[in-house]
């Protein structure tokens, strides 16, 4: 009776075992991506849309200080498929960047955080008129007298 008992206890271990194994198995190819039962096991890929610049332009326009002014040149980080819809609107979202840069003070413009905030106020503006179209906006000149 003995030896019968330690059967079943062989038994029970080796199908533990197999079962482990096989939900280790299973959870690897999740992970990893290798081939699950015959499955390619080819990661699948995502893509995404690549990114254009389109550049805005030189402004240059007066602050609402006396005697200050600002001169900048703005590039649009922009999703390569939607990017005719900002050519097609170029006008209307330079006047948008010119009414912002009009409404600016001297003080608001200085320093890094001037020109982070700036970046920011515009990218809230052009996503006002294109909804997830521009993804960032950068300076190449930034000048503020």
């Amino acid at each position: 009776m003995g030896g019968g008992g330690l059967v079943k206890r062989i038994l029970v271990i080796v199908l533990a075992v197999v079962v482990f194994a096989g939900l280790g198995y299973v959870a690897a190819s999740k992970v990893w991506g290798f081939p699950m039962f015959g499955g390619t096991g080819a990661p699948k890929k995502v893509e995404e849309a690549k990114s254009v610049m389109i550049s805005l332009g030189q402004f240059m326009t007066n602050l609402t200080d006396h005697n200050r002014y600002i001169r900048v040149t703005v590039d649009l980080e922009v999703d390569g498929s939607k990017s005719e819809e900002v050519t097609d609107k170029t006008s209307e979202l330079k006047t948008d960047v010119y009414g912002l840069l009009r409404s600016k003070t001297y003080a608001e413009l200085t320093g890094e955080n001037g020109l982070r905030n700036l970046q920011k106020e515009i990218k809230t503006r052009l996503d006002a008129k294109l909804p997830g179209v521009v993804r960032n906006v950068f300076f190449s000149e930034f000048i503020v007298q």
